[in-house]
């Protein structure tokens, strides 16, 4: 008689198995480290979507769009938080975002703070009553309305 062993696993087998491993691995240090921890070399560059949203803002005439709906721009310079369109296309030029003959954006007053107190205080001092007023604080675009 002779001595059976049980089949054993065939290489692809085997190849698929390590491969299933690896990919689980690295979505679970994907998701709990970050992607752009892990993958710098991907592009997170959304300049180009940005315009393409503002240019849309500005051509169906949407205020609120324009001039306060808060985007994320990713650069490869920078990274600016909660900026509007109307910002970039006043204060970051250098995007390309242009402004919008179509878009009145009067309610909106740009300063310069270095804290939200700082802010909040430009309302009295500057005459902004009844006015948004918009500064950037650690690359982050923050509001406060009088």
């Amino acid at each position: 008689m002779q001595n059976k062993r049980g089949q054993g696993l065939s290489t692809n087998a085997i190849i698929l198995i390590v491969l299933g491993i690896v990919i689980l691995v690295v979505l679970i240090v994907g998701f709990t480290v970050g992607w752009g921890n892990i993958a710098p070399w991907i592009s997170t560059n959304n300049v180009d979507t940005i315009i393409t949203q503002c240019e849309t803002a500005c051509s169906t005439q949407s205020v609120y769009d324009f001039c306060m709906r808060k985007r994320d721009l990713k650069s490869d310079e920078e990274k600016l938080k909660d900026v509007t369109c109307n910002y970039l296309s006043k204060q970051r030029t250098q995007y390309g975002i242009n402004g919008c003959a179509a878009v009145s954006c009067d309610n909106v007053v740009f300063v310069t703070a270095a804290t939200l107190d700082d802010l909040s205080g430009t309302c009295e001092d500057e005459g902004n009553e009844g006015k948004t007023v918009q500064a950037l604080i650690d690359n982050k675009l923050e509001s406060y309305n009088c």
